[in-house]
């Protein structure tokens, strides 16, 4: 389990979520975007629910692309963690 080249292929296989995260919340902010620039939405619920689901998946995002780096350091580095290949 503490071994690199596991580390690295869970790396590998987490970018497509990242970039899949990324994707949907520009769709979704996209489409909501009116003539003159400004969000719509239909009322308060779906304006917190969106909100917050989209902020949500920022966040894990951002938590995945730390934890990418983490384990390509891993793989890179293994003096610096105390792994071996």
């Amino acid at each position: 389990m503490d071994d690199p080249i596991y580390n690295l292929l869970i790396s590998l296989a987490l970018i497509p979520v990242v970039i899949g995260l990324n994707i949907w919340v520009r769709q979704r902010r996209r489409h909501r975007i009116n003539e003159t620039g400004d969000q719509e939405f239909s009322s308060l619920s779906t304006t917190l629910m969106s909100t917050l689901g989209e902020g949500l998946a920022v966040v894990g995002s951002l938590v995945l692309i730390i934890w990418i780096l983490g384990g390509l350091a891993r793989f890179l580095f293994p003096a610096i963690f105390g792994a071996k290949l």
